[in-house]
């Protein structure tokens, strides 16, 4: 297996994401194939789409922590939610894959 090639996407970046009571999705643009999404104020909850995360069901997440997703499906399928009572805010940096 070689080595995983990819390069940021200059546009369609998505900085300071909110992230409330309800499932928020991304917004994934055409030539984005993997992303990184960086975790700035508050614990998320997520879930990469078998089932809708909740404030207690999906995988935590806390301030400083980083996300991968590696595949066109993971960014598709990806939900959030903010765990407990403060909303949360992340960045999400798109990259395009080239190998």
């Amino acid at each position: 297996m070689g080595v995983r090639s990819r390069s940021p996407l200059i546009t369609g970046n998505q900085y300071g994401l909110s992230v409330g009571a309800t499932v928020v999705t991304l917004t994934v643009p055409d030539a984005a194939m993997c992303a990184e999404i960086y975790v700035r104020t508050a614990s998320i909850v997520f879930a990469r789409g078998t089932t809708d995360p909740t404030a207690t069901q999906g995988f935590q997440a806390d301030p400083g922590d980083i996300i991968m997703l590696n595949s066109r499906a993971e960014l598709e399928r990806f939900e959030t939610i903010r765990q407990g009572g403060t909303s949360a805010t992340v960045d999400v940096e798109y990259f395009s894959d080239l190998g």
